[in-house]
């Protein structure tokens, strides 16, 4: 049976939605230190060539976004800087990762690429459905790509790389490093990456946002170094209180325009 659209459902759950996340920083005991973030995605006008090397006029005018510590919520030792942009194809991210030890052995797509250095990327495009998209990047180029389209059922067990056999077609990251990869007896200095994940490949949607248009978003990073005091330093765009880049309810708002 079809069911009916009914007037205004999809603004009060949108509403619910909203209060919902509100509720749960308030719970976390820290709104005297940060709000949910909205990053807002422009509309880019000329062509992204996807080299990493992040040198077309269109970033210098995206709107930069900075990391914290997870958790903590502190600034991280190592900073991260990124970007976003869209055109009819395809949602842009640009990074520079700072880093003094770039580190990434991994070859082969879909491996456990966040054991190393890597830049995570989290779209959740509908916020009434479970589903959600994980990227990863790392250092060398491996790509670990995921769509939970059970949501964060597919997190229990080993069930996670089941859902990692899907692959998005289309999608483009190139990345450059400023220093030498697996070399730790030198000092590097950070790495950038340009990533293209197309509208279309994405099952859930499959055409491009309209103006306004408001997904959840977050940008994560692994930094495993030897100059890290703790050895490792986990960083988000978001306000993640948990050791969990998947806490949906965390991620930031991602307006078009």
């Amino acid at each position: 049976m079809k069911k009916k659209n009914i007037p205004g459902v999809r603004t009060f759950r949108l509403i619910c939605c909203v209060i919902t996340i509100l509720f749960c920083i308030q719970s976390a005991g820290k709104t005297d230190d940060f709000e949910v973030k909205e990053i807002v995605c422009k509309r880019t006008k000329g062509k992204i060539v996807i080299d990493g090397r992040l040198d077309e006029p269109e970033w210098k005018d995206a709107v930069q976004i900075d990391f914290v510590k997870i958790v903590s919520l502190e600034k991280p030792n190592m900073e991260t800087k990124a970007f976003c942009l869209y055109d009819n194809d395809y949602l842009y991210v640009g990074f520079i990762a700072y880093d003094m030890d770039i580190w990434a052995t991994y070859k082969k797509r879909d491996s456990r690429l966040y054991e190393e250095d890597v830049m995570e990327v989290f779209i959740k495009p509908d916020l009434f459905k479970d589903s959600y998209y994980e990227f990863e990047f790392s250092p060398r180029n491996v790509i670990l790509d995921v769509y939970l389209y059970l949501g964060k059922k597919a997190l229990a067990g080993n069930m996670f790389f089941r859902f990692a056999q899907w692959n998005c077609q289309g999608l483009k990251s190139a990345i450059k490093i400023k220093g030498t990869l697996n070399n730790w007896e030198d000092i590097d200095e950070f790495w950038t990456g340009e990533i293209a994940i197309p509208f279309r490949s994405l099952p859930s949607i499959k055409k491009t946002p309209s103006p306004n248009d408001i997904w959840l978003f977050n940008l994560g990073r692994y930094d495993y170094s030897i100059y890290q005091k703790d050895v490792s330093e986990i960083t988000s765009c978001s306000f993640i209180t948990e050791c969990d880049f998947h806490r949906y309810e965390e991620w930031c708002f991602l307006r078009f325009r």
